[in-house]
């Protein structure tokens, strides 16, 4: 596993174009990194435009699915978590965009030195290699795969989500076993001057005094699933995702009520809600379900091909 954890470190060395380093990681079977070795091996996710090309796939990936999910998650849902990787990997590639997030090298030492991740590690490495070379395509070309940690019950549609063109497998399905989910349901109290600072800070043509609120915050619009597409804020208009970054909510499915003085904003689902539920995901995978029929299921008409 030590060789795996170099090799792994010596692709990400790859991707910052620093090649003495190799020299340090390959001197012999013994050698291990000091902490200024570690500190000139992190992954560099802006340099990734430029060397997206060079790196090894099938090793990138597996530091991107550790930054993507919980390695607690069931084989299947890793699996399918690592397909959906590896397609943003590859999309990124041929399009000359910014690589995904990876786990930096200083990260992935300090979990190897929690009791049992190698072993998840392990799994994970199992998991790339079931689906190796796997992508997820539309019309000959990698998908648009977005995911999300806990829908809201029901994912989203693109159209109504992205207030833009309709991206046709990216569509709402049920996933309601995601009220189980400790982060389905969430509700915070705030003061309504803390309310108020929030939206100044964000936008200063949001400013509103604190008695004007609830009342001067109106939600306007919700898609089929639940989530806010609209709201009015005095004279302006924000949509729904707007609002829950502003503010810093768990997602646009969201309730506002004044209770007592304070404002009640109750939320439901963790993330934007599109593509795939990882939480749903993995009910279905401690169902049977394989990760080809999880993929299926969350993102229709897509295509499971070799890149």
């Amino acid at each position: 596993m030590k060789e795996k954890i170099k090799t792994f470190l010596f692709i990400c060395v790859l991707v910052v174009a620093i090649p003495y380093i190799a020299t340090l990681l390959f001197q012999g079977e013994e050698t291990s990194l000091n902490q200024k070795d570690v500190e000139k091996i992190k992954l560099s996710n802006t340099s990734a435009d430029a060397k997206a090309k060079e790196i090894d796939v099938e090793e990138y990936v597996k530091g991107v699915v550790v930054k993507q999910i919980s390695l607690e998650s069931e084989e299947e849902t890793l699996k399918a978590q690592a397909v959906i990787a590896r397609t943003m990997i590859v999309k990124a590639q041929r399009e000359q965009k910014k690589l995904p997030d990876s786990m930096d090298a200083q990260e992935l030492l300090k979990l190897f030195e929690k009791k049992g991740f190698e072993e998840k590690y392990h799994l994970l490495e199992q998991a790339v290699a079931a689906t190796q070379g796997e992508i997820l395509t539309w019309q000959e070309k990698p998908a648009e795969v977005a995911y999300h940690a806990v829908s809201a019950g029901r994912t989203r549609d693109s159209q109504t989500a992205l207030g833009r063109e309709d991206v046709p497998y990216l569509k709402a399905v049920d996933s309601m076993t995601d009220i189980s989910s400790p982060d389905y349901l969430k509700v915070i109290f705030m003061e309504k001057e803390e309310l108020a600072q929030k939206l100044q800070a964000a936008d200063n043509a949001l400013a509103l005094s604190p008695e004007e609120i609830p009342a001067m915050i109106q939600i306007t619009g919700r898609d089929d699933s639940g989530y806010v597409t609209q709201i009015q804020i005095g004279n302006i208009t924000l949509s729904g995702e707007q609002f829950r970054q502003y503010v810093g909510l768990n997602s646009a499915c969201f309730y506002i009520k004044e209770v007592e003085g304070q404002v009640r904003i109750l939320t439901k689902g963790l993330g934007h809600g599109l593509g795939m539920s990882q939480y749903g995901a993995n009910d279905m995978a401690k169902q049977g379900k394989t990760y080809k029929e999880i993929l299926t299921y969350y993102y229709k008409e897509l295509a499971l091909k070799i890149y």
